[in-house]
């Protein structure tokens, strides 16, 4: 793999990191800074799995091996955060 493609993937995360910070001290409603909090974290997550454990080149049963998991974690959140309000 291209150390551009990791490089980039990098300055993604990090970018994401501060997004992270700034919606969490700049938005007013709790559920709507934790919803884009979680939205963030969700995609650092999906890049790094994608990119830095090869899993763009498994085969697809493995790779929805690993969503569905994720699509429940998500659930999870989205529960646990609207049961706050």
């Amino acid at each position: 793999m291209k150390a551009s493609v990791l490089a980039g993937v990098w300055v993604y995360t990090v970018v994401a990191v501060i997004a992270e910070v700034l919606a969490a001290e700049n938005l007013h409603p709790v559920l709507v800074a934790a919803s884009a909090v979680v939205a963030f974290a969700i995609s650092q997550a999906a890049a790094a799995v994608l990119f830095y454990m090869n899993l763009k080149e498994e085969p697809g049963s493995l790779i929805i091996a690993v969503i569905i998991p994720l699509m429940f974690l998500a659930g999870l959140l989205i529960s646990m955060v609207a049961s706050l309000g």
